[in-house]
């Protein structure tokens, strides 16, 4: 997470964003971002479930972890990379009618 804030502040050096704030600051920004993430997270899961929303439209029963492998998923086995990519794809072809 300090290297997500330090890009979203400007900080060039993270080690030097930390010892720049307090230790409550710092608690304060980790709360923070659970609320709402800092940088391009918070972006990346709104895409995801959009992803989510859309494959269930098309039928599909893929989950926002199939687009964004850093959440959690409630099924015992992950599709890896490469099988996601795959079934976004053969989705994508199916609703464009290839």
């Amino acid at each position: 997470m300090a290297l997500r804030l330090a890009l979203a502040t400007g900080w060039s050096d993270p080690d030097a964003m930390l010892d720049a704030m307090t230790p409550q600051q710092w608690r304060e920004w980790q709360i923070a971002d659970v609320v709402e993430p800092v940088g391009v997270r918070g972006v990346e899961l709104i895409l995801a479930r959009i992803g989510e929303l859309l494959a269930g439209f098309c039928g599909a029963s893929m989950k926002a972890a199939d687009f964004a492998p850093w959440l959690p998923r409630s099924e015992d086995r992950q599709l890896s990379p490469a099988e996601s990519a795959d079934a976004i794809t053969k989705h994508l072809q199916r609703l464009a009618g290839r």
